[in-house]
């Protein structure tokens, strides 16, 4: 504690900087200014009362240290490369630790709203500092969509949007989906010692509990074994005893039903190598869904795909259209679901074939990622093309934010725009992240909004 003390000297010094009565500004603002470099002047201090010039802002670091590296400045004629820091007060330095952390000590510039305090590095030299002058209407409008009780904070900005705006932005975001997915599962696939095979069976297990069950889906995935479903896969009734049982929904309370006993039968048989632990059975959910969706006859249809087609790889590495991959996953589940959804309840007959919809989601969630994976880890460019393709050519998806977004402007013609919408919605839009957004930085920079 004695060091930070000693590194920070109280100015007495009037601050005329712009932020002054700005009480709630916060550091991300600060970021945001600094990197798009809207700012009317920065003064180099103490009193010397000299502008610095900024070549490059640097890299916005999002994790410890510095808040920009690389950044070059020119401070009276000499250039400057090195970390910048951003504080709302100078003395945030001495509040947040940085005298004691040596990471701070390439630090070229400390940029700051109110420099109520002089830094000072452990050798005793002065860190050079810069005080912000920035349009306090930029402040404004940030602060009425933090606030806003919109739908969306930016909504009345949208219609001032160009096209080109909008594609690029979307395009960028369905980059950094993908890239988010690929992460999770190149994740898996480490875990799963490089078996491509079982982190791809994982991703269709997952996409299967689409949208409600996922998490019952990869919970079952984790406690069967690939090798054990390829054993299994020309079987299938025992296919389905290992799902159902696994799956924790073999319970002693179903109602008397011939293939359910039987079920239970052959479960036993697997039982003793797999250990007892299963899928809590109240993880699943029924309610409020169509019957056409329930979990039991999701797994049972997942069944007869396992025995369709594991190995899975060729779903992918053959790059198969659209309209193959379609035909592909046309799968029925076996014929005691012909006449139910779930066991014990008889229901009218008609086979449970995959519908095109979900088919349609099962590309998008498992054969795309996956694909743009592949490509990426192998340097095979194709397979990164090939899952933007299928996004390109598939139908938008409907639901009520996609509706919303065509309330303003904001169109769908295919799964890549779509997709693109919802992330954009989930990750940016209802957590507030206006100022890392382009529709919300566009609007932050030249205001036009409409009521």
């Amino acid at each position: 504690m004695q060091r930070d003390q000693l590194s920070c000297t109280t100015k007495n010094t009037p601050d005329h900087t712009i932020c002054k009565g700005m009480k709630k500004i916060n550091e991300e603002f600060l970021h945001f200014l600094w990197k798009n470099q809207q700012l009317t002047g920065i003064v180099l201090t103490p009193a010397s009362g000299k502008k610095i010039k900024v070549h490059d802002p640097g890299h916005h670091n999002q994790d410890a240290g510095p808040d920009f590296f690389n950044a070059r400045v020119e401070i009276d004629g000499t250039i400057w490369a090195g970390n910048v820091e951003l504080h709302i007060s100078a003395s945030d330095w001495i509040r947040h630790g940085h005298s004691a952390d040596r990471a701070y000590d390439s630090v070229i510039l400390h940029v700051v709203c109110f420099n109520d305090c002089e830094i000072r590095r452990p050798d005793g030299q002065i860190v050079p500092a810069a005080m912000l002058r920035f349009p306090t209407l930029m402040w404004d409008r940030y602060a009425s969509m933090l606030k806003s009780d919109n739908w969306i904070a930016c909504q009345g900005y949208l219609s001032e949007l160009a096209p080109l705006q909008v594609a690029q932005w979307t395009s960028s975001l369905m980059i950094e989906k993908l890239q988010e997915r690929m992460t999770m599962m190149h994740r898996t696939l480490k875990e799963l010692n490089g078996h491509w095979d079982a982190m791809l069976s994982n991703v269709l297990f997952r996409s299967f509990g689409l949208p409600v069950n996922t998490t019952p889906f990869e919970m079952l995935a984790l406690l069967l074994p690939y090798p054990l479903l390829l054993r299994n896969k020309n079987d299938l009734f025992a296919t389905e005893a290992l799902l159902f049982g696994k799956a924790g929904m073999l319970h002693a309370s179903l109602p008397e039903d011939t293939y359910v006993e039987e079920l239970h039968r052959e479960f036993r048989r697997f039982a003793a190598k797999l250990g007892g632990q299963t899928v809590p059975s109240h993880v699943w959910k029924f309610m409020r869904m169509r019957p056409s969706s329930f979990p039991s006859l999701r797994i049972a249809q997942l069944s007869a795909f396992i025995i369709e087609h594991y190995p899975p790889h060729h779903l992918v590495e053959s790059r198969p259209s659209i309209k193959e991959l379609q035909k592909l996953f046309r799968i029925r589940a076996g014929d005691y679901w012909n006449n139910h959804f779930m066991f014990g309840k008889v229901s009218g007959s008609r086979p449970k074939y995959l519908g095109t919809q979900f088919i349609h989601t099962l590309i998008i969630n498992g054969i795309v990622p996956y694909a743009f994976l592949f490509g990426k880890i192998n340097a095979k460019q194709a397979f990164c093309d090939y899952a933007i393709q299928l996004l390109e050519q598939l139908p938008p998806e409907h639901n009520v934010i996609l509706k919303k977004w065509s309330t303003f402007g904001l169109d769908s013609t295919n799964a890549f725009d779509s997709q693109s919408l919802l992330f954009l919605y989930k990750k940016y839009c209802a957590e507030k992240r206006c100022l890392e957004c382009q529709f919300g930085n566009n609007m932050i920079l030249d205001g036009k909004t409409k009521e």
